[in-house]
């Protein structure tokens, strides 16, 4: 298992896997997505699809940092930011594209025009400056949605340098 080399404690990483896993099958479920094997209650999901998870909590606080914020306790003095601006918006998206595609190319999966689960093929394993809009926009979503999940487990997102506000 990886270590959390985060601020975050290992509970809260947990609390937020399994908040940003059911933020996701709630999603497939709206789409009627059921038949992925990702599209289970946690405790049935793989421990692939657990550790994916866990490695996206992880890095939420990377990101940020990245983009000039911290996370700390809802309820700080300082206030929390509750949406981000286009620039941080896309740049997080394209962080949460790298990161992806780097936690899927070091479990084996390869580029190949069509997606094969089986064979570990998947056609956006390409920078994301070169994915289709809406691929794009699924890393946007994901990010989209950073605030709220922190949120749920009683965090918030604030500027590193409230100065600069």
């Amino acid at each position: 298992m990886p270590t959390n080399d985060t601020k975050m404690p290992e509970d809260a990483i947990e609390r937020l896997a399994r908040q940003i896993h059911a933020d996701y099958l709630g999603k497939m479920r709206k789409a009627g997505n059921t038949g992925l094997p990702s599209a289970v209650e946690w405790d049935a999901l793989p421990d692939e699809f657990k550790e994916s998870n866990r490695a996206a909590a992880r890095s939420f606080e990377k990101k940020l940092t990245l983009a000039g914020y911290d996370i700390a306790p809802a309820g700080s003095p300082r206030p929390a930011i509750e949406t981000f601006d286009d620039a941080t918006l896309l740049a997080l998206s394209k962080a949460e594209h790298d990161r992806w595609m780097s936690e899927k190319l070091a479990n084996g999966w390869t580029c190949a025009p069509v997606r094969d689960n089986a064979r570990k093929h998947h056609p956006m394993l390409i920078p994301f400056d070169q994915l289709p809009p809406e691929e794009q926009q699924k890393d946007t979503n994901v990010v989209n949605t950073i605030i709220p999940l922190l949120k749920s487990i009683g965090l918030g997102v604030y500027n590193s340098n409230p100065q600069s506000n």
